[in-house]
């Protein structure tokens, strides 16, 4: 009596789209009827499926791949499938299950019909079915990738609902769906964006964008927490600049260039400013880091030690309960708490020289870097102060005219008011005159991102900025115009004596100017 055939069965369906693998286990029912027919013995851990997983992409295919394992060993003698499209729509692939059945006498049974691997005949017929199956296959591809083009250029979204958009609905509250699905912008998680835009041209980190969001109990548009990769992938995406962006996918890799095409939904930032955060996220010198990194106060590793000339750095405030003691009737004195403030210190071992109070210092600082840059801030950072000046007076002059203009525009002609007609060509010539000293005072204004930071608008600035932000003002005057910020040590500890100067020893200086703002 002849030893019995172990057998495997292999069954796949490229896209089960509820997940429920009622294909596979059709398949599988098949192919256990037919191996039984064929006295084919089939163990449960050799039945192979690979459910929702396509024969065509490059993407592995576990199941497959452990079966062939299986094959290579001896312990699997027979294969049995639904079809052969089933095992392969790859020609390459067959001749691997070809050279099986030449080299180990593997035999192969498809419910499709039999295939005999070892005459001429069953590997013609295989290799026709494996080579229609490659056609049908790229056939499909190449369909889906013409519509996925045609859906492109006519601007229209494909895919899951992106962050900041919602899909419309119609009047009974039912999302639209097919041809009639479009986009509208979501208010709420919009606003979430031109915030986290702004942020990342200021030059905020990810990691404290994504831990602020996450604080703030903002989710994902799947309803989780953020992440610092999703976060940088969504604020990437052209559909917030109102654009389809398209690639064609083939061979599970993106080929060909890339394609812009105007959406049919409303944008959320423009396209110059999508295009400076892409160029912010995808530079190569960008530094990455896993945690937050961000300096908390004001001036570390800005000011300097006076003894040693290093920076300083701060310290945040701290408390300890000091025991009570006991008294001479045996009672004992209550616990109290000591509390010692936020200081900034010298932290170099060999010297230690510096601690002083970290409000005096910030204080004192604040005012005269705020006066700085009332004054001079135009000129420090890069623009032209008279041309600022005088664009802004030709601004201020050009609007009173516009007013007068409006005016005479309601007032009768025969009381010396004007008509339609000379409204609308003197109001061209000012609007004219307006743009000319609109766009001279611009390219006249400081580096971008510190043109709030200047003249009689520094202050309102500075106090709603955020600690980076102030950090980065004072990091740019350093570098433009040698600001210097220098703490000399006064007195022991962080020296809060009472009746002394507490501003005494702080010095701010600036390279340009001929005096020294500061006290000595």
């Amino acid at each position: 009596m002849s030893e019995p055939v172990h057998a495997a069965i292999y069954v796949r369906i490229s896209r089960d789209s509820e997940a429920l693998g009622l294909g596979v286990k059709r398949q599988e029912k098949d192919c256990r009827k037919l191996a039984e027919d064929k006295h084919w013995v089939v163990a449960d851990e050799d039945v192979y499926i690979d459910n929702d997983v396509s024969a065509s992409k490059r993407r592995a295919r576990p199941r497959y791949e452990a079966m062939m394992k299986a094959v290579a060993s001896g312990r699997v003698q027979a294969i049995v499938v639904w079809d052969v499209d089933r095992l392969t729509r790859k020609p390459r692939e067959l001749e691997d299950w070809i050279d099986y059945a030449d080299d180990l006498g593997l035999e192969l049974a498809s419910c499709g019909g039999e295939i005999d691997l070892a005459t001429p005949q069953g590997r013609a017929m295989a290799r026709m079915k494996g080579t229609f199956a490659r056609l049908e296959a790229e056939t499909i591809g190449k369909r889906q990738r013409a519509k996925h083009r045609e859906m492109a250029e006519a601007g229209r979204y494909v895919g899951p609902r992106p962050f900041g958009y919602r899909f419309a609905t119609d009047s009974d509250g039912r999302v639209l769906t097919g041809a009639a699905q479009r986009l509208v912008v979501d208010d709420a998680e919009a606003a979430v964006i031109r915030e986290c835009v702004q942020r990342v041209l200021e030059g905020q980190a990810l990691w404290t964008i994504m831990k602020d969001l996450n604080r703030r109990g903002i989710t994902t548009a799947t309803g989780h927490e953020w992440r610092s990769q999703p976060l940088r992938r969504m604020l990437l995406r052209w559909t917030h600049a109102g654009y389809r962006k398209h690639q064609e996918f083939k061979d599970e890799r993106w080929v060909g260039p890339v394609h812009l095409h105007e959406a049919d939904w409303e944008a959320i930032i423009d396209r110059e400013t999508h295009e400076r955060v892409v160029a912010k996220l995808t530079d190569p010198g960008r530094v990455s880091n896993r945690g937050d990194t961000s300096l908390k106060y004001l001036l570390t590793w800005i000011a300097e030690c006076g003894v040693c000339e290093r920076p300083l750095v701060g310290a945040s405030q701290h408390a300890y309960m000091v025991k009570g003691y006991k008294r001479k009737d045996g009672t004992r004195s209550p616990d109290r708490q000591r509390v010692y403030p936020a200081k900034y210190i010298c932290p170099h071992p060999d010297c230690h020289g510096v601690s002083r109070r970290m409000d005096d210092v910030d204080e004192f600082v604040e005012r005269h870097v705020l006066a700085l840059l009332e004054a001079e801030g135009v000129r420090v950072f890069g623009g032209d102060q008279a041309v600022v000046e005088a664009a802004r007076a030709r601004i201020d002059a050009i609007t009173s005219q516009r007013l007068m203009l409006s005016d005479l525009a309601t007032t009768p002609v025969d009381e010396g008011g004007l008509d339609e007609a000379q409204f609308k060509r003197q109001n061209a010539k000012l609007s004219q005159q307006l743009k000319i000293e609109q766009a001279r005072l611009k390219a006249a204004q400081p580096a971008e991102g510190f043109d709030a930071f200047i003249g009689a608008d520094a202050t309102a600035a500075w106090k709603s900025a955020r600690v980076d932000q102030r950090r980065a003002v004072l990091d740019a005057l350093t570098e433009m115009g040698g600001l210097r910020i220098t703490v000399d040590k006064i007195g022991p500890g962080a020296f809060s004596a009472k009746g002394a100067d507490k501003y005494a020893g702080i010095r701010v200086e600036w390279a340009e100017a001929a005096a020294t703002r500061g006290a000595s």
